[in-house]
């Protein structure tokens, strides 16, 4: 099904556990500055794990974000809590799995919760949104504890990546961004208007939350109407165009997968230069934001966190701009193609530079683990679903020992049906919604899910089957078929 496929794991994990070792190893990092430190979020829209050139991908380049890597840990299991961009983001907000928000479909909220930033701003720290929101309007956005709101509103893509950064429909074009002028690039702004912000309030404790739009297709004439599935900075297109002629294979290949008896094309590697484009932006943008960090002279406390809301778009001929193998499929599925994520944290006197940590964590996490790396108290009765992974930052192999929930009761274009997940330590259970089919994996051993053990193992299958249908808020979502 796979050819090689885990071989390629093995390796990696082996790296990684090499790397693990010898972080271990070291002597223990020097002890924090007294005072809260700074937090920069930089969090990414469609992008799957395997498209970062520090998490192996042979063809996009990330230079910023991989020296990011080398200063913090890097994450080798983490995931998103859900397949698609809106629930996801409101997880990471609330610190609850989008089952238990009723929020299990495209667009996100947090309405009734009381989002992290704002603990933040009640705590005293500046705080300043950019770039995609998708959970609610723009005025939501400073009415749920920020500061300052910069191109956020309801929408989770933009109209053209090119200034006005409109297209058709109206509702997608990006608000706020007037002031601009023929060839700005969307990301380009983004990050000028970040780091005036940062020159304004640096001196301050502060939160920049930096979501961008990339690598998310636009929604106007060059998405929809012209089949172009991602757009980037023309220059950085034109540079992985020469790339691709110089490779022996540049076309974009595919395999036919099943899931859930339905056929689906896979893209099996990474050959979109538009995409890979939209990459480098975002690593350019990282990389001017750490440089603006080093100059102020903050860098030395500054908490900073890389991730994305969930994998890229790896199926469908016409429609995959990635591949996320070794794992399978991509955005909207509930294999680890599609819920695999980057994560990359730089904690200074905290996180061992350059150590890769094998912890399962989930980004319900991050709530509970800002407040307690900044010594705020903890929220229980809002992170319900969230632990802190504060000890693994610090190089402890934490523990499985909860049930992770996905749910998406939803058709999808890129050939997703309804299905729910769970996964209790090694296993991890799919259940389709529509015909009653269920696929059982061991994904410590078996990542790629390649072998279905609801046969051998229906003891395990039958445990997460009941997991799924007795926590109530789950119960509401198999409803929905």
């Amino acid at each position: 099904m796979f050819k090689n496929v885990m071989n390629r794991i093995s390796a990696i994990a082996l790296q990684a556990g090499l790397l693990a070792f010898s972080a271990v190893a070291a002597a223990e990092p020097a002890q924090q500055d007294s005072g809260r430190p700074n937090v920069v979020f930089f969090l990414v829209d469609d992008l799957g794990m395997m498209d970062l050139a520090c998490y192996g991908s042979d063809f996009h380049e990330t230079p910023n974000i991989d020296r990011l890597a080398k200063e913090g840990v890097q994450f080798a299991n983490a995931y998103a809590s859900h397949a698609v961009c809106g629930p996801s983001r409101s997880a990471i907000m609330t610190g609850r799995f989008p089952a238990r928000l009723g929020c299990t479909s495209v667009g996100g909220s947090v309405a009734g919760n009381v989002i992290w930033p704002k603990v933040f701003k009640d705590a005293g720290y500046t705080t300043y949104f950019t770039g995609k929101w998708h959970m609610g309007s723009a005025e939501s956005v400073q009415s749920n504890g920020f500061d300052y709101n910069v191109a956020g509103h309801s929408k989770g893509q933009p109209g053209d990546y090119y200034f006005p950064y409109k297209g058709v429909p109206s509702v997608f074009d990006v608000p706020g961004l007037e002031d601009g002028k023929d060839g700005d690039f969307l990301t380009d702004v983004l990050t000028d208007k970040a780091l005036h912000f940062l020159d304004q309030h640096g001196d301050e404790s502060f939160l920049l939350y930096f979501s961008y739009y990339n690598v998310h297709k636009p929604a106007g004439e060059l998405g929809a109407k012209g089949n172009r599935r991602a757009q980037g900075k023309k220059e950085h297109v034109d540079y992985f165009k020469q790339k691709l002629a110089t490779l022996p294979d540049p076309e974009q290949k595919f395999a036919e997968e099943t899931h859930g008896n339905q056929t689906v094309w896979m893209a099996t590697n990474q050959r979109n230069a538009e995409f890979a484009a939209q990459i480098k932006s975002v690593d350019e943008s990282v990389g001017r934001v750490m440089d603006k960090l080093q100059e102020l002279g903050v860098a030395d406390r500054t908490v900073v966190v890389f991730t994305s809301d969930q994998g890229s778009m790896g199926t469908t001929k016409g429609l995959a701009v990635s591949s996320a193998l070794p794992y399978r499929f991509g955005k909207s599925f509930n294999y680890e193609g599609g819920l695999r994520v980057p994560l990359l944290i730089k904690w200074p006197g905290c996180a061992a530079a350059g150590s890769v940590n094998e912890t399962v964590t989930v980004n319900t996490d991050f709530y509970p683990t800002m407040l307690e790396g900044l010594g705020l108290d903890s929220m229980p009765e809002q992170h319900l679903d969230g632990q802190s992974i504060l000890p693994a930052i610090k190089g402890a192999l934490m523990p499985l020992d909860r049930t992770l929930y996905w749910a998406y009761p939803n058709k999808h274009g890129l050939g997703h049906k309804p299905s729910v997940a769970a996964r209790q330590g090694p296993y991890k259970l799919i259940y389709w919604m529509a015909d009653g089919h269920a696929e059982l994996y061991n994904v410590e051993k078996d990542p790629a899910e390649c072998i279905n053990l609801t046969s051998s193992h229906p003891e395990v299958a039958a445990r997460l089957m009941t997991a799924l249908e007795e926590w109530e808020p789950m119960q509401k979502q198999m409803k929905r078929k």
